[in-house]
């Protein structure tokens, strides 16, 4: 199942997989926001991609 995540800052993270979700997710937060956000928290966040 296709999900999305968008970012307080606007970045999209887009994946296929729940593991997927939260290591792209992941890699973003600490990247553009140096914290580490915790897979249940970006779990709750992501939602079902409508297309």
């Amino acid at each position: 199942m296709h999900k999305h995540l968008t970012c307080a800052c606007g970045y999209v993270v887009h994946a296929d997989s729940d593991d997927e979700m939260v290591r792209k997710a992941q890699d973003h937060s600490k990247a553009a926001h140096g914290k580490m956000m915790s897979r249940e928290d970006i779990l709750k966040m992501a939602k079902e991609a409508k297309h």
